[in-house]
């Protein structure tokens, strides 16, 4: 009986040491220098707003005025004259993670789309080049932006694709900022066209913004939303075929969002970590001292002869 007891001491000793001394108990979260460190986001964050409305058949703005990456100033319209679908995007060069993941991932698709294939039985081989069979446009959320950064960043994802693409794709994406340095007026008003919402977080001076490639038609219609940082080269051919005849298509991926680091939501999150951890110890010394009077009493029960 004494061995027992000694062991189902240990025991009790053992939890409440983990409960207390633990970094992950009850899911208190890493340290925050742990690769594995994902702060908790409170309820009231400003920017769990953060997502797309998705507006099929909605059509942009076509006399939104923008800088390209070279100084030019341009409409909207003007970039989508002609028979070429588009491909649009919302990053900033200082992204600190999504806008380059979201773009790596766009570099690495586009070799694939300008291998010739049968999109049908019977079709002939074709090719989607960019600048070729289908444009992107990426707009800057950033309102500060200068054009000189602008161009860096657009370089440096052209520069990703095969020597002999990187021309044709340098007609066929541009980069835009706004027409005048500071008023984000064209901005918001091209991402509320197409439900993109976007808000700035003053204390860490970034956007957070979600991941979304939206196919416009010839005309500036919403066709289709592809959502994620990796892109499948046949959903990428089919979103740009509908987008050229102007047909809407259901929405594909996981929307992912920046996340950015919320000091009041994790004090939150360790206040709760903290009720747990005295909430659980309170549980232990319970079962402990129950333990105790429990073996008391058999004591008191046993033959006064009993050893």
């Amino acid at each position: 009986m004494a061995r027992s007891a000694h062991i189902v001491r240990s025991i009790a000793v053992a939890a409440i040491a983990t409960v207390l001394g633990s970094g992950t108990a009850f899911g208190e979260p890493l340290a925050v220098d742990s690769p594995e460190f994902v702060p908790p986001v409170h309820p009231m964050y400003k920017a769990n707003g953060v997502t797309v409305d998705e507006k099929l058949g909605a059509v942009v703005p076509l006399d939104a005025t923008f800088r390209t990456q070279d100084g030019a100033r341009v409409t909207l319209g003007d970039l989508l004259k002609g028979d070429l679908p588009t491909i649009l995007t919302f990053n900033y060069s200082d992204c600190p993670m999504l806008c380059s993941l979201q773009l790596n991932g766009l570099s690495a698709a586009l070799p694939a789309l300008a291998v010739p294939t049968t999109l049908k039985e019977g079709d002939k081989q074709v090719a989607f080049k960019l600048g070729t069979q289908f444009r992107l446009i990426t707009i800057d959320l950033e309102p500060m932006e200068s054009t000189e950064k602008l161009a860096k960043m657009r370089e440096r994802y052209i520069k990703k694709l095969p020597e002999a693409q990187q021309d044709a794709a340098r007609k066929g994406w541009t980069f835009l900022a706004a027409a005048t340095p500071g008023d984000g007026a064209a901005i918001r008003r091209v991402a509320e066209s197409v439900g993109f919402r976007y808000v700035y977080i003053e204390e860490r001076a970034e956007w957070a913004h979600p991941a979304a490639l939206i196919f416009l038609s010839t005309r500036g219609i919403v066709t289709r939303y592809i959502y994620g940082i990796e892109f499948d080269a046949a959903v990428m051919r089919e979103s740009i075929v509908k987008a050229g005849v102007a047909e809407a298509a259901t929405a594909v991926g996981f929307m992912n969002r920046c996340y950015h680091f919320d000091p009041a939501a994790t004090s939150h999150a360790r206040a709760g970590v903290l009720a747990l951890r005295l909430g659980a110890v309170g549980f232990l010394v319970l079962l402990v001292s129950g333990f105790g009077v429990f073996h008391v009493m058999r004591r008191n029960r046993r033959d006064p002869g009993e050893s």
